[in-house]
């Protein structure tokens, strides 16, 4: 993390912050409110031990925080979502995703983007149309190999 914020950096990270509270809201999950299982390290992740995930928003002032999340992920033995906005040079900012799937070794599925079909949310590939797609419930993220995709 920087030493010094700045009024830009605040505003990315509120940013990400209300982009990754949405994706809790409209998947309808439930944040710890009791002590949490994490160390102070963490304090800036999202955790829903119900659905077993941890949504971690992302800035650049943080660095890839892949690594950190793989360590949240070992000790809450749970899978991770980071949230990160991406500034594209040209065009609209978008959310991208990046799913890290608990296990021994987690597995990081990356660059994907969220979006509602049913109304159930999803992660669906941004670059590789070939990739599993995400379905997000309550229980946890579910593999496109668990489910029917379309």
């Amino acid at each position: 993390m920087k030493k010094y914020m700045t009024a830009k950096d605040r505003l990315e990270e509120a940013e990400t912050l209300m982009a990754a509270l949405a994706i809790v809201r409209s998947a309808g999950l439930e944040l710890d409110g009791k002590l949490p299982v994490l160390p102070p390290e963490f304090v800036r992740y999202l955790s829903a031990p119900d659905s077993f995930l941890l949504v971690v928003p992302s800035t650049a002032a943080y660095q890839d925080d892949r690594p950190r999340a793989a360590n949240a992920m070992r000790i809450a033995r749970c899978d991770a979502v980071i949230v990160r906005i991406s500034r594209p040079s040209i065009g609209p900012k978008k959310v991208v995703i990046d799913i890290g799937i608990d296990g021994l070794v987690p597995v990081w599925h990356n660059e994907y983007r969220p979006c509602s079909l049913d109304g159930v949310l999803h992660f669906v590939p941004d670059h590789d149309p070939g990739g599993p797609i995400f379905r997000l419930t309550q229980k946890g993220l579910i593999s496109s190999v668990d489910f029917d995709v379309l």
